[in-house]
């Protein structure tokens, strides 16, 4: 398939994508690091749609009810919410919470962030308020989260779960909506988990970043990690990854080779 070119002409730097997210009607949002803004492509066309520039950069991106969306700024300590309509975007309310945030996204009205410096997984109320949080990990006492960079809730069984990749543990932790720690996967080929994508199924997208990087499938009945794609299909260093349900397509960043693309893949 074709490349979804998110190269704006008032970028004044190459993109960095470090997260993205599939709309209703298939848009594709998604953070650029470097040039500090949100970007909107439309995947038919291969074109950016438009582009908001943030307060610094950007990190984490997740949907909110009622045509919004969230970004994580960890040098300013904030999550910025945003609007998303007739394929404009726009900024909406700043959240200030405490410490660097990056993974991010929403559960029952809580955003759920990953933090470093502390480690920490949370929730959080609409007005920066710390609910609840988890920072020593439970299951043998002894690991904790060092970079809970990317987070996804999905619906399994008429109840949210929340999924976390963790590239410092190289783990992936399944946790309850009351961030009670379910289950933990890992494997040796996990070298670097980053972003994370539910395709339904009981199945979770896994990028595997860093040079070389590939995507994983985990099964989450059996724990098996399987290779999805890698260098045979000219995947280069990536680190996010989303999934459109209705076009059987997953994106990932190209931050090696063509930094200002997004690749498309089929799914079956």
């Amino acid at each position: 398939m074709a490349n979804i070119n998110v190269k704006s002409p008032t970028d004044t730097r190459g993109c960095y994508i470090t997260d993205l997210a599939v709309l209703p009607g298939d848009l594709l949002l998604l953070t650029d690091r470097d040039n500090k803004s949100v970007k909107l492509a439309d995947p038919a066309s291969g074109q950016l749609l438009d582009q908001l520039q943030l307060p610094d950069i950007p990190h984490g991106l997740c949907l909110l009810p009622g045509d919004r969306a969230a970004v994580t700024i960890p040098r300013k300590s904030m999550i910025q919410t945003i609007s998303v309509t007739m394929k404009k975007l726009s900024l909406q309310d700043v959240i200030n919470i405490n410490g660097d945030c990056y993974g991010i996204d929403y559960v029952n009205d809580y955003f759920v962030v990953g933090f470093n410096n502390p480690a920490m997984l949370a929730l959080i109320d609409k007005k920066g308020i710390n609910y609840k949080s988890l920072r020593t990990y439970p299951i043998n006492h002894t690991l904790h989260f060092k970079n809970p960079d990317y987070i996804c809730v999905t619906s399994e069984n008429s109840s949210k779960v929340i999924y976390v990749s963790d590239n410092g543990t190289r783990t992936i932790t399944r946790l309850n909506e009351e961030l009670q720690v379910l289950q933990s996967f890992t494997d040796p080929a996990l070298h670097e988990p980053r972003g994370l994508a539910s395709v339904g199924g009981g199945q979770i997208l896994v990028v595997n970043g860093g040079w070389c990087s590939t995507l994983f499938v985990l099964d989450i009945t059996t724990g098996e990690f399987t290779q999805l794609l890698g260098q045979e299909e000219n995947l280069n260093i990536t680190n996010c990854v989303a999934v459109s349900h209705t076009l059987r397509t997953v994106y990932v960043n190209d931050w090696f080779s063509q930094c200002d693309i997004i690749r498309q893949y089929t799914t079956r």
